[in-house]
């Protein structure tokens, strides 16, 4: 298995052998080089900012222990991503369900005065359509998707991040994908029918 090697993911990986070594300055600069995707990565997992940056910063803690254990395999976003993962899991499993908003709650926030308000309006309805029906999959195609379509990562990345094969990823966002598609159809004809 051939991984194309980035010049980031390169600096990542020295900074990440000098981590393992106690360096706390590698360390700093580890951290303001993957922080950023680390915290993106869980913001679009979770939509509560404070548990991001609780885990995001419990993420980097994880790094900073067990850099030794980065085998090289995969890029090092990779594996901290893995392990930014795991941490939300945790996370989630622990905490209630969320709460949705009514869309009609925000119908007066826009100004129907304003050119293209019903299309803002539109589009924020189509999101949060969309959203609804990404969290009503399961937690293993819900990742999927996110990790796709969201954090824009190849099949091998996804199945490294996973630690499954590339063939599961394949099936997983298959049939995520034509479960949005059953969801956001039925609740479109539900919206339309009087």
């Amino acid at each position: 298995m051939s991984i194309k090697i980035t010049s980031d993911d390169d600096r990542a990986r020295a900074l990440l052998d000098l981590v393992a070594a106690g360096n706390q300055n590698a360390f700093e600069e580890l951290y303001r080089l993957l922080s950023r995707r680390v915290y993106a990565f869980v913001r679009r997992m979770i939509e509560n900012a404070e548990s991001t940056d609780e885990i995001m910063v419990e993420t980097m803690y994880e790094v900073w222990r067990t850099a030794g254990r980065y085998r090289g395999d995969s890029r090092v976003t990779t594996w901290v991503l893995g392990i930014a993962r795991n941490k939300v899991l945790m996370a989630m499993r622990s905490r209630p369900k969320a709460r949705y908003e009514d869309i009609d709650d925000y119908a007066d926030i826009i100004d129907s005065e304003v050119p293209d308000g019903y299309a803002l309006l539109a589009q924020k309805q189509t999101r949060e359509l969309i959203q609804r029906c990404i969290q009503g999959l399961s937690e293993k195609h819900r990742e999927c998707i996110h990790l796709t379509h969201f954090d824009d990562m190849s099949m091998q990345e996804i199945a490294a991040v996973l630690a499954i094969p590339e063939g599961t990823v394949k099936s997983r966002l298959s049939h995520a994908r034509a479960q949005l598609a059953a969801c956001v159809s039925a609740m479109l004809q539900r919206a339309s029918t009087p």
